[in-house]
């Protein structure tokens, strides 16, 4: 099942908050393609829009710890990798795939 979850698209290299079933997360657009993860560290449950996009990862802000948009994938074996969801664009509102 498809949720609606923004009416518009992020802005290239931007992460914009918003919640799925009550479940934060962000969508963000890196290098023309969109990605959509929860909204916390795995490591220390922090924003990770307090965070930035280096590459095709998301940074957190606390530790420096980095998961890939794509697969969540984890900069450190020890850190849990980042939940991510599949997202599609549709006539500029975005929906998120819910399991």
């Amino acid at each position: 099942m498809w949720i609606k979850v923004l009416d518009i698209s992020p802005k290239e290299g931007t992460m914009v908050a918003t919640t799925l079933d009550g479940i934060k997360v962000f969508v963000t657009m890196n290098n023309g393609f969109l990605y959509a993860a929860e909204n916390r560290c795995p490591h220390e449950d922090i924003e990770l829009t307090l965070g930035c996009i280096k590459g095709n990862r998301v940074k957190c802000s606390l530790h420096g710890y980095s998961f890939d948009l794509a697969t969540g994938d984890s900069s450190e074996e020890y850190v849990d990798n980042m939940k991510t969801y599949i997202v599609k664009q549709k006539n500029n509102e975005i929906y998120i795939k819910v399991p």
